[in-house]
């Protein structure tokens, strides 16, 4: 299972980035007067706005947006490697199994690939899993692709951060 969910995450963003550089390119015409911007600088902008909103719905056990936010086929890899669907996480937030006291972003990074955003997220974060304390540092890599005029997340992997110890070198890939 958790095979299969990295491959789909792996598919997703191979796919994404590959339908992003190697689809044909329409002809430009003028957008209407009151057409929203797509520059990428705008969508870095909402996507890191959504990356906040997801937080904050975690939180404060907002499932509703939890449900707006993540895509049906939404995929995720928590930290310990467990995978989930979006009906999970929220199960987890509507169950408190999952409780978060305070979340904290101290980094929001996005690559924009068209309809499809990387981002990279960095947190600090206060909570419990099933009573278990899981409070530390956390990074996400998050996928996020705009369907029907929405960005949605449809992919998420998390790991722990803990800092090298003073006389360790951070190990590259």
């Amino acid at each position: 299972m958790k095979h299969r969910a990295l491959a789909l995450i792996g598919l997703v963003l191979t796919v994404s980035v590959w339908s992003c550089t190697n689809a044909p390119q329409p002809q430009a015409t003028p957008a209407p007067a009151a057409a929203t911007s797509t520059a990428p600088q705008d969508v870095e902008a909402t996507i890191a706005q959504l990356e906040k909103d997801w937080v904050a719905a975690i939180v404060k056990k907002d499932t509703a947006t939890l449900d707006r936010l993540l895509a049906s086929e939404f995929a995720g890899t928590s930290p310990t490697a467990h995978t989930y669907t979006k009906s999970e996480a929220i199960a987890d937030i509507n169950d408190s199994r999952y409780v978060v006291d305070t979340m904290d972003l101290d980094e929001v990074s996005v690559n924009v690939y068209g309809t499809t955003a990387v981002s990279f997220i960095s947190q600090e974060e206060k909570s419990k899993y099933e009573g278990k304390d899981t409070s530390g540092h956390y990074h996400f890599t998050d996928v996020w692709v705009k369907k029907e005029g929405n960005w949605q997340a449809v992919a998420s992997h998390g790991t722990r951060y803990d800092e090298p110890a003073a006389n360790e070198k951070p190990k590259a890939r």
